[in-house]
């Protein structure tokens, strides 16, 4: 039996992507305190299903490889996404990622 779950896996994405503008910030609900980064990023792998769509990326990294100063003089830069994982809650997707690395 095929479950949604299936359908759940980072390389349909492919692995060609851009962020666009740069990090905004995400706080524990309780503490307040910063807990991660959200990135808007754009899929660029042209076999993909979903090329062009645009996405929010959790960024659980406190201090990303790109940092903000990298994002700040550019609008849109090629990015790698590390660990990149994609799940679903309450018919929602979600995408994370343990850092940003500037793509080559």
């Amino acid at each position: 039996m095929i479950k949604l779950n299936d359908f759940l896996k980072p390389e349909l994405l492919g692995n060609k992507f851009v962020a666009i503008k740069g990090y905004s910030e995400i706080k524990d609900r309780e503490t307040q305190n910063l807990s991660a980064f959200r990135l808007n990023v754009s899929i660029q792998q042209e076999d993909s299903d979903f090329f062009m769509e645009l996405i929010q990326i959790k960024v659980k990294n406190l201090n990303p490889t790109l940092g903000f100063k990298d994002m700040e003089s550019n609008k849109a830069i090629p990015v790698v996404l590390k660990d990149l994982q994609v799940g679903q809650f309450n018919g929602n997707l979600w995408f994370s990622c343990s850092d940003v690395l500037p793509a080559k």
